[in-house]
């Protein structure tokens, strides 16, 4: 069947003073379809579909919409004609109930011009069983599961008359069975005829539910890659515009005799008494769903989860982890999932940031002062060990790309000297280039003999780079097994037997 073309992009340029970051791009998506876009950080992807939205305007181009030429349509004029834009960071009000996000800007409205609430609620209903969401429309979107606030953010723009929708890293921080469910919510709306832009970084995810698949790359866009880019590999090569090595665990590495971590009947909110024990050297990978115990565990060991019970011993020595300068003072480090609200100061420069965690030790000089030189050091030392891509240390850390701010997350850590690091999920949203390169850090530093919790829902990610791996189900260790011959479904199968498997 011949492909119904509902958008095309011509001969758009776009420069922001020296940076040319879109150059001549084509580029179409068929109606119905699920077209991805994929490339490293600073690429082009957002320009384009800003491009796209009516956020910014091209140098040069048009843009095609159902037949018709919308150029010259602002943002506002193109969400009627059905274009909308889902970002990463969900535009959702936590705190108003389903029926409120849906209804935002769209109230039903009584002869008084007042708000219809019980009609709100009805057409929420309505809506929810036409998309085939099964809430409450009078429940906090707060309360929600991840996937479904997902969702309820897609409806919001299919509400709103949305035809043609970008979702830009719309499962960010979902677990495997979420990003499926997700998925299959969005496969059925396009068999419906609702076309969507996917942007990811996600590469197996990307080839399983695009129909096409477009890659940008310094501004150049390369169309209908998937029949030339159908694996993982070929595809990081597209996008990278080089071969990307991924980074793999040593497969005759030995294991350390020596415990740098050990837990001991220790419990905390959502998590039961565990015992558990990190070697040094090792890298140890976590899993669990949100509430299983997996993070709960991390975030007691931080400080930052009150410790109920149980004992934790560093180099064989009891720890009292109070508060986060407990762990510091024991050398475990954490870094947090969510970087934007937790891991950088967007409005700092890098060196300010990467200092932020030596501040009371490695940067006082006499008299309670700042050793600001040292600072510079330390920071130019990071920037260069960690391959971060800036105009110089002074460059505010939002300035950076996705991968380049979480290279700055690892240098504020990293710069405590930690023996223990704890990471949770320290590659969402980031390409493919800068997230090899973490993780080879991450390997290097193991091999120095410092031990690392690695938590994540990427399983592919996880068995590449994990020595053993630990599985959480309702607030216990469900599994303890060292990665040979591991599977991602394996791994699936023991987290939801909900019953323990002993350690092979």
């Amino acid at each position: 069947m011949e492909r119904e073309t509902i958008l095309e992009v011509r001969d758009v340029v776009k420069t922001f003073g020296a940076t040319r970051a879109l150059i001549d791009v084509n580029f179409s998506v068929g109606k119905g379809t699920i077209h991805s876009l994929v490339g490293r950080n600073g690429a082009g992807k957002s320009t384009l579909v800003n491009v796209i939205a009516g956020v910014i305007r091209p140098d040069r181009g048009s843009v095609v919409f159902g037949g018709s030429e919308i150029s010259g349509l602002s943002l506002k004029e193109r969400q009627k004609l059905g274009i909308r834009l889902v970002t990463q960071h969900a535009s959702i009000v936590p705190d108003l109930d389903v029926a409120e996000n849906i209804s935002m800007g769209l109230w039903a409205k009584n002869r008084l011009r007042m708000i219809d609430w019980k009609r709100m609620h009805e057409r929420a209903r309505e809506v929810m069983n036409e998309f085939g969401l099964d809430v409450d429309t009078r429940k906090s979107v707060r309360h929600l599961t991840p996937v479904d606030q997902r969702k309820v953010n897609i409806i919001r723009a299919l509400f709103g008359g949305g035809k043609f929708v970008i979702l830009d890293e719309p499962t960010t921080s979902l677990s495997s069975e979420d990003r499926d469910n997700l998925f299959k919510f969005v496969r059925e709306q396009a068999e419906k005829g609702i076309t969507f832009i996917l942007i990811s970084h996600y590469l197996d995810e990307i080839l399983r539910v695009s129909d096409e698949i477009t890659t940008v790359r310094d501004g150049l866009v390369f169309p209908n890659m998937k029949g030339d880019a159908d694996t993982h590999d070929k595809l990081a090569r597209v996008i990278a515009g080089e071969d990307v090595e991924l980074v793999t665990r040593d497969a005759d590495k030995t294991p350390s005799a020596d415990v740098l971590l050990e837990c001991e009947g220790v419990s905390a909110a959502f998590l039961k008494p565990t015992d558990t024990k990190v070697y040094r050297g090792e890298i140890v990978g976590y899993v669990g769903f949100p509430g299983s115990g997996a993070r709960e565990i991390c975030t007691m060991l931080y400080g930052l989860n009150k410790r109920q019970g149980g004992i934790v011993r560093v180099n064989g020595k009891a720890a009292e982890i109070r508060r986060v300068s407990d762990a510091l003072k024991h050398g475990i480090c954490y870094v947090p999932n969510d970087r934007h609200a937790d891991g950088i100061v967007g409005i700092m420069p890098i060196d300010e940031n990467i200092g932020l965690s030596i501040l009371r030790d490695k940067l006082r000089s006499l008299f309670g002062l700042l050793n600001l030189s040292k600072e510079r050091d330390i920071a130019a030392r990071s920037v260069e060990t960690l391959k971060i891509k800036a105009s110089s240390i002074k460059a505010l850390a939002n300035s950076l790309s996705g991968g380049n701010q979480q290279k700055v997350v690892l240098a504020k850590v990293l710069a405590c000297s930690p023996r223990l690091l704890i990471l949770d999920e320290p590659t969402i949203g980031i390409d493919i280039k800068s997230r090899e390169e973490i993780i080879g850090l991450i390997k290097d530093l193991t091999r120095e003999g410092m031990g690392v919790i690695y938590l994540t829902n990427d399983y592919d990610e996880l068995l590449r780079i994990a020595d053993r791996v630990v599985i959480f189900n309702d607030g216990q260790i469900v599994g303890d097994m060292e990665n040979k011959n591991l599977t991602p479904e394996t791994i699936i199968e023991i987290r939801d037997k909900n019953e323990r498997v002993a350690a092979e």
